[in-house]
């Protein structure tokens, strides 16, 4: 919803460490010089996507507020708009979630005839053959149509609303089963409105039904029948600038505070300004797209996507911010099952084998009944290769060992970069202890941290028995699949 940098460069697309720079960001454009960010510097987390994974942030350029919408075989990101007096709307494509395409200037402030700066925070909705692009300008709503996701769109010739308020800004359009369209944005004073069928006007009663802490980036979904109102809340500049969310049975409200949804993680300040997509094709699987910074200048947001999930109870679960991302998703993917091994006790095979062909199994070391690493070996009948799996309900197990004293796998200290151990630990409710197991084919599943998004590996890919059991951005590799066999 601010001033944004400057694009000085195209995106270079690898899996090795580029060296990526981002221009310094002032309240007005100015002349910028290619610069190498200290926190991007040798990070291939933050540069490019790796291995099977996104990578987060997912664009090269600074920018934020971003949109998230499917069509035509592909995925398209719509951020605040850059260039001169942050004026010009960019689209960013990817069939994969992986490798993203600056699509070019989607829409150009310079050719709309009510206001020519500051771009901010749009929403593309597709309808009635058209997409429909809307967007802040000078601190007013306007809406532009295209035939195509990718542009050029066609300013209507006026605003389209200015709403209540001192800050009427970050439009959201929900389209609800029945057909009827609303509108949301605002800043502190919220704005509901429906819009008639050609999607550039507004019809009926603005209401102004507020959530519980509700300051900004409206985003609303509706499942099995609820809706979920996501917003932000604080300043985008403060390092807790975050999601939270309500419910409501009624898409204009009363909303029900239903708690917090993203926080700051370590370097990474300011998760929030969120859009969520559902996988094409799939039921219950969704993806969200934010904004956040690793940088002290505030100006300096970074566009990433991480999974969602709900509960039993259909609550939002708290979104895991990482650096890993999430895994490659084109379209026709097959959709996960949230549970597709049946609570129990297994053993977990590794698909490699020794060079003398014996299985490899997640294993404690001399039966270890304290806290201790977790390694590869050779079937034994020891308890510390025996696991017992339990559905949280949350789309994650909690896997537990049979020795004695029960202790739980973890992640140590829940690292979010590759590369962090895997053990067993005391038993905790958190992250560091959840586990998503997703089938990869063939009867071969991955085991991923619900803490980072990556996966069980076997360091270096030895089929060595002894080797360290670690966590690994997913690739696909046979140090990467597990299976689950009867102990």
């Amino acid at each position: 919803m601010e001033k944004q940098c400057k694009r000085t460069f195209p995106r270079l697309i690898a899996a090795v460490i580029l060296t990526l720079g981002f221009a310094g960001c002032q309240e007005k454009e100015t002349a910028s010089t290619e610069t190498i960010r200290p926190d991007l510097k040798g990070n291939v987390a933050l540069l490019s996507a790796i291995g099977l994974m996104s990578g987060n942030p997912i664009l090269p350029v600074a920018t934020a507020d971003p949109d998230i919408i499917y069509a035509n075989g592909k995925y398209y990101i719509y951020p605040t708009a850059t260039g001169p007096n942050t004026s010009q709307f960019h689209a960013w494509s990817s069939a994969d979630l992986l490798n993203w395409t600056d699509e070019g200037i989607v829409l150009d402030l310079a050719n709309v005839s009510w206001a020519h700066a500051d771009g901010w925070a749009p929403c593309v909705v597709a309808r009635n053959g058209n997409y429909y692009f809307y967007f802040t300008a000078e601190k007013k709503i306007g809406v532009a149509v295209s035939a195509s996701p990718t542009g050029p769109f066609v300013d209507k010739g006026s605003a389209l609303a200015t709403g209540d308020g001192t800050d009427p800004i970050d439009p959201m359009v929900f389209v609800d089963d029945d057909g009827q369209a609303y509108m949301y944005w605002g800043n502190t004073t919220f704005n509901i409105q429906r819009l008639n069928s050609d999607m550039i006007s507004l019809t009926g009663t603005r209401g102004h039904n507020k959530p519980s802490n509700f300051f900004e980036a409206a985003y609303v979904i509706k499942r099995n029948g609820v809706y979920y109102l996501m917003y932000s809340i604080n300043h985008f500049g403060n390092d807790d600038y975050h999601v939270e969310y309500a419910t409501s049975s009624n898409p204009m409200g009363p909303w029900t505070y239903k708690g917090r949804i993203t926080s700051p993680r370590g370097a990474i300040k300011g998760p929030g300004h969120n859009a969520v997509i559902r996988k094409p094709g799939c039921g219950d699987e969704y993806f969200f797209v934010y904004h956040r910074r690793t940088s002290t200048n505030i100006h300096e947001r970074q566009v990433a996507i991480d999974r969602m999930f709900f509960d039993a109870a259909g609550n939002i679960v708290p979104v895991s911010i990482t650096n890993s991302g999430v895994v490659e998703s084109a379209g026709g993917t097959p959709c996960y099952t949230p549970n597709p091994i049946a609570n129990g006790q297994y053993v977990i095979r590794s698909k490699m084998n020794t060079t003398a062909g014996a299985g490899l199994y997640v294993d404690i070391a001399g039966c270890a009944t304290g806290n201790a690493d977790v390694r590869t070996w050779t079937r034994t009948n020891c308890n510390g290769q025996k696991w017992n799996l339990t559905y949280q309900g949350n789309g994650f197990y909690k896997i537990i060992s049979e020795l004695p004293n029960h202790k739980a796998l973890d992640l140590d200290a829940c690292g979010i970069d590759r590369g962090a151990n895997i053990q067993v630990w005391d038993v905790f409710a958190n992250d560091c202890q959840q586990w998503r197991i997703e089938p990869a084919g063939g009867g071969w599943y991955r085991i991923m941290s619900k803490s980072s998004n990556n996966v069980m590996d076997i360091a270096d890919g030895s089929n060595t028995p002894g080797a360290d059991i670690r966590s690994w951005n997913w690739n696909g590799t046979d140090a990467q699949l597990w299976k689950f066999e009867a102990p």
